[in-house]
């Protein structure tokens, strides 16, 4: 079913509709000041000068056509400055944009909100250590497997995996799909980095994209992302493609690299590099080797010279343990004569003191019967008391008749 007709009435073109359009903006917005922050400031050959301009809430693409005979003293305006542009709006039609034709461009001399705020945010950052140089992780020499955070749709990735490919062979790669600009960039660049740090499966990590204006670029100047590049408990590559200004996260991350094909470089060595590495390990393994081998001739010839002398060993320490076992045997018997000659006189000493003994020269123990006591004095007995002597072969019970 067809809807129109070329021959309807109101039916146009795109080139018409924006003619149309061209027409209205020109004619309504033909002299306008517009006040704003400069970003992506671009000064060309030809003397044109493309800028953009914007505010919190908006931007719009300007141009200066032969800058030096319009702008007083050719000064260029830099990124980040706030101006006051008078000029007229006009539409370019190839691309349906609409755009400020400046005729004049004052600077205020100050710098704009989105600079101010990236600088007050570097500042606080520096202060709390997020840049120290002392906790940046080296990389890993040789990586068994790298994380990439990245648009998959980009040119960037496709120029990584190319260079890694090239540089370090079929090494394992892992890509977290990242938008890279825009409103949910940053908080999705740093979802890829939390989630290769609780998988543990990568030795390093590249977050970045290709080359954009400051406004692209925004995401890479987020405090939720520069924390969680900080939190990374595995090394992190930046690599944003901005050769000349610097984001948040390149001073956060371990490694800043220029662009996302300097970065492949840097995390993965060269066939080169590899080869000289390998070289290197070889010599050094060849070296060690000559060191043992060398240590073990010289351990060998020293066995050698002490088997040659071991005969004379043996035999002088032969000699040596005969006149020990001699001087032994001699040193034996004297010993052994002595703690004879000891001993029977520590019997006789013992014989000598063993009561028994006096008892067999004649004497005798006297005690008393009823308590056992021994009775050394007369005094100590009564007349009628019972006693019992002991004598050397047997014993007595007596009767005290008398005392003298």
């Amino acid at each position: 079913m067809t809807l129109y007709t070329r021959q309807d009435e109101g039916l146009l073109t795109v080139a018409e509709l924006t003619a149309e359009l061209k027409r209205f903006v020109s004619g309504r917005f033909r002299d306008v000041r517009v006040e704003g922050e400069i970003s992506n400031a671009r000064l060309y050959p030809s003397g044109h000068f493309y800028f953009t301009l914007k505010d919190d809430l908006a931007m719009i693409r300007g141009v200066v056509f032969n800058y030096a005979a319009h702008i007083p003293g050719g000064r260029i305006v830099k990124d980040g400055e706030r101006v006051l542009c008078r000029g007229r709006i006009d539409i370019y039609e190839k691309r349906g944009e609409y755009q400020l034709i400046a005729s004049d461009i004052l600077a205020r001399g100050d710098q704009g909100l989105v600079y101010l705020r990236f600088l007050e945010l570097k500042e606080k950052l520096l202060k709390e250590g997020l840049f120290d140089e002392a906790l940046k992780k080296p990389l890993p020499p040789f990586p068994r497997c790298i994380g990439i955070v990245t648009s998959p749709a980009g040119a960037a990735i496709r120029d990584m995996l190319r260079v890694i490919q090239e540089r370090y062979g079929n090494i394992p790669i892992q890509v977290f799909p990242a938008t890279v600009q825009g409103a949910d960039a940053a908080r999705e660049i740093a979802e890829g980095i939390e989630y290769f740090n609780r998988a543990g499966e990568v030795d390093v990590i590249i977050i970045g994209r290709g080359g954009g204006s400051y406004e692209d670029l925004a995401c890479f100047n987020e405090e939720n992302l520069a924390r969680a590049i900080f939190a990374s408990r595995i090394p992190l590559v930046s690599a944003v493609g901005h050769e000349v200004d610097f984001t948040i996260a390149d001073f956060v991350a371990d490694v800043r690299a220029p662009t996302p094909t300097a970065a492949a470089s840097l995390v993965v060595p060269g066939r080169d590099e590899l080869t000289r590495y390998i070289a290197g390990m070889r010599d050094a393994l060849c070296q060690a080797m000559e060191k043992k081998l060398e240590k073990a001739r010289y351990m060998f010839v020293s066995e050698v010279m002490e088997f040659k002398d071991r005969k004379d060993f043996f035999t002088s320490h032969r000699i040596y343990l005969d006149d020990l076992t001699g001087s032994l045997a001699h040193n034996l018997q004297l010993y052994m004569k002595n703690a004879r000659v000891r001993t029977e006189a520590l019997v006789q000493r013992i014989n000598d003191l063993n009561p028994t003994a006096i008892l067999a020269r004649g004497y005798s123990i006297t005690a008393k019967s009823s308590t056992g006591a021994v009775v050394t004095d007369a005094a100590a007995v009564s007349p009628g008391e019972a006693l019992s002597i002991t004598l050397h072969k047997g014993g007595l019970d007596v009767s005290v008749t008398n005392k003298t």
